[in-house]
């Protein structure tokens, strides 16, 4: 089922505006803005006020899309994009159930599609999405089986939902994040004592996140596209320290606050797991802290630092304090920051290097990903059309030949 919304009419009640405080930056006003993913190649962006979701891209601007935004209602969920800028996730309210359901909105028909329920709901929420996979086919997130008793999920339009169950009887999971193709899933385990651990369930099977002395640590929040890489929220068990995670090492520490006294939170992480965005805080409101980029060569980075070495000058008051999304290439930065005149959504593109012109979903190679992505737009172009490798309005036959001369890992 699909539903489609009008954006020219909604637009008006997100009173966006748009301001580009320097080369690489833009701003996105309103109330409540959170920019929260972000295409393969930063091309577009997704995200939430209020009320409802929008999209973003260069030439477009913000466009309103509907649905309910998270924290509406009481309902749930994470806009996030595919890898191709084609699909977001979202929420959306099922006409006939009158239940929010986790939904796809596509770029290609500009209409959601409601995923439906797992058979029962919670208050307004029947589902809630809270990611979506690389390639775009799974959405990920919460839904109720029974009652109010929430389970962590992933759905697929041919196999429906798939209940991640719970390893602690009773208690609620969701699921946060996938890798590229969706047979890795992080999120959440609830423990008996209300405790949200750092769970990973690799095919199904369920591992529980913990530092090397058995504690608990907090909620994975994204992975790497081949799920190897797992970043999340740190707990008293490490001093509230960011962690990293892959199977062979467990969790790692990102390593001490740069800010004394904060917490660090780890929130999305490149497609091959070497940059992570996070931020540093002690409590409310949202934007209060303090952004950074973290790698392993330079440990924790403030975000406006980052912009600075790579030229680009950053108006003086803003500071990217809740960085949410970053690029699967690694290059594209989005989340809210605060201002000399309020908070913003933000959009920060640092410059690329070199990149060959068949790799339409930005991880550095030319695959089978890519090739999908050119045969799903092919024809005439729409908002966003990244399989569009020369920019002459339609995907064709000289499209497919970029592609397949490019063919392999990328110079």
């Amino acid at each position: 089922m699909r539903f489609f919304i009008a954006g020219a009419s909604t637009l008006a009640t997100l009173a966006f505006s748009i301001g580009a405080g320097a080369e690489g930056l833009t701003l996105i006003s309103g109330s409540g803005v959170f920019c929260t993913g972000v295409s393969a190649n930063g091309s577009v962006v997704g995200g939430n006020d209020a009320v409802q979701y929008f999209y973003y891209t260069p030439s477009t601007g913000p466009v309103a899309i509907g649905g309910i935004a998270p924290g509406s209602q009481g309902a749930g969920g994470n806009c996030e994009v595919s890898h191709d800028g084609m699909k977001l996730s979202g929420g959306f309210i099922d006409p006939i159930s009158s239940k929010a359901q986790a939904s796809i909105y596509s770029l290609v028909d500009l209409e959601w599609h409601p995923c439906g329920s797992m058979g029962s709901s919670c208050d307004i929420t029947a589902t809630s999405a809270w990611s979506i996979s690389g390639d775009g086919n799974r959405i990920v997130g919460l839904g109720y089986p029974v009652f109010c008793d929430a389970r962590g999920c992933s759905w697929t339009s041919s196999g429906g939902y798939v209940n991640l169950g719970t390893t602690q009887l009773q208690k609620p999971t969701r699921a946060n994040d996938c890798d590229l193709d969706g047979n890795v899933i992080v999120g959440w385990q609830d423990l008996y004592t209300g405790f949200r651990q750092g769970a990973v369930w690799i095919n199904g099977v369920q591992t529980l996140v913990k530092t090397s002395t058995n504690v608990p640590l907090g909620e994975a929040s994204a992975c790497s596209d081949d799920g190897s890489v797992v970043v999340g929220i740190g707990a008293s068990g490490n001093n509230f320290e960011a962690w990293k995670w892959t199977a062979a090492t467990g969790a790692v520490s990102l390593g001490v606050s740069p800010d004394p006294g904060t917490r660090t939170y780890a929130t999305d992480i490149s497609a091959d797991g070497t940059r992570v965005v996070c931020f540093s805080r002690i409590g409310p409101p949202a934007t209060s802290g303090e952004g950074y980029l973290w790698t392993q060569a330079d440990g924790f980075k403030s975000i406006e630092l980052i912009a600075l070495e790579a030229g680009l000058t950053i108006p003086s008051d803003v500071r990217f304090a809740l960085p949410l999304g970053i690029s699967a290439d690694g290059y594209t930065i989005v989340g809210a920051c605060r201002t000399g005149s309020g908070d913003a959504g933000f959009i920060l593109d640092l410059p690329r290097p070199a990149a060959c012109s068949g790799d339409l979903d930005g991880d550095g190679s030319v695959g089978g990903v890519d090739l999908a992505t050119l045969l799903s737009g092919w024809g005439g172009c729409t908002a966003s059309c990244p399989a569009d490798t020369n920019g002459d309005g339609v995907v064709d036959g000289l499209d497919l030949a970029t592609v397949l001369s490019a063919w392999g890992p990328c110079p």
